[in-house]
């Protein structure tokens, strides 16, 4: 009896609640259903099934793995983004809901285009992923500092195929061609999309165990105030954009009156607008670069 679906269901979900889990039924649910490789709609039809022990080892191992408070992501393996199934290791952080709004402000500008973009910080390739399934005619360069971060990327962008591009490197190192001013070489992207580090140092012990534990601090952490990579992208961004292309970026809490102070500053960006995500809170500048006469 103990060892049927609905039993080590509420079992699990007991334990994850001890634990301090908030998400404890729901957890669990999650962590059977990949256990058995099945819909969680299915464990609740099948309640009454005993499982095997193989499955009851693996159950029970994923439940310790959420008890010590790693995130679900990382025990599945994988996580959802703009309804795509995006695989997730720990050289990556997990996609989160407001990252959409990136893609969303991208779309707005460019959906129907055969747009060249560029995906800066691109960890697991969540945003180019979203891109490359929307704008099916786009050429998308990825980069991030991470070469496994790159890898974990190439899994998620295999389906695009050829239209892809995989850099490594920091920032726009990572870019074999520099389109300095004066050189005679062309700008390469109409749009370049990044959701930097921007945690500061002094933010880092307030931020969620499951995320200061597990997720990669060189993804997190940006400085003293959490705006040195922002910075830097904004400031660079021109040289790699065409006439009347869009930089589009992500920002922490509190972050967009500096960030927006930067940008104005650079003299380079003829439109500096910020919007909300979905809790009323800034975080995303749309910088649109100044034509040139």
């Amino acid at each position: 009896m103990k060892d049927k679906i609905g039993a080590k269901l509420k079992w699990a979900a007991g334990r994850l609640a001890k634990n301090s889990i908030e998400t404890s039924a729901l957890d669990a649910e999650v962590l059977l259903a990949h256990t058995l490789g099945a819909e969680r709609i299915t464990i609740h039809i099948d309640r009454d099934r005993t499982l095997t022990g193989a499955e009851l080892v693996k159950f029970e191992d994923a439940v310790a793995r959420r008890c010590a408070k790693e995130p679900v992501a990382y025990i599945t393996g994988v996580k959802e983004f703009w309804s795509i199934p995006i695989k997730v290791t720990r050289d990556v952080l997990i996609p989160r809901p407001e990252t959409e709004g990136i893609v969303e402000h991208a779309l707005a500008v460019y959906q129907g285009t055969a747009v060249d973009a560029l995906d800066l910080c691109t960890g697991s390739g969540c945003i180019a992923a979203a891109l490359a399934t929307e704008l099916p005619d786009a050429r998308i360069a990825v980069a991030d500092i991470s070469a496994a971060a790159v890898e974990v990327a190439r899994i998620n962008l295999a389906f695009a195929g050829g239209r892809i591009t995989y850099l490594t490197g920091d920032l726009f190192s990572a870019i074999p061609l520099l389109c300095k001013e004066g050189t005679g070489e062309e700008p390469l992207f109409d749009l370049i999309t990044a959701n930097p580090p921007y945690v500061s140092e002094d933010e880092l012990e307030g931020l969620d165990e499951c995320i200061r534990l597990y997720e990669p601090g060189e993804a997190l952490l940006a400085g003293t105030d959490g705006l040195a990579i922002s910075k830097r992208i904004i400031q660079d961004a021109p040289r790699y954009l065409k006439r009347d292309g869009t930089l589009i970026m992500e920002m922490g809490a509190g972050q967009a009156p500096a960030l927006w102070e930067f940008a104005n500053e650079t003299e380079r960006y003829g439109s500096i607008r910020i919007f909300e995500d979905l809790s009323g809170i800034e975080r995303y500048l749309v910088l649109g670069l100044r034509s040139q006469v």
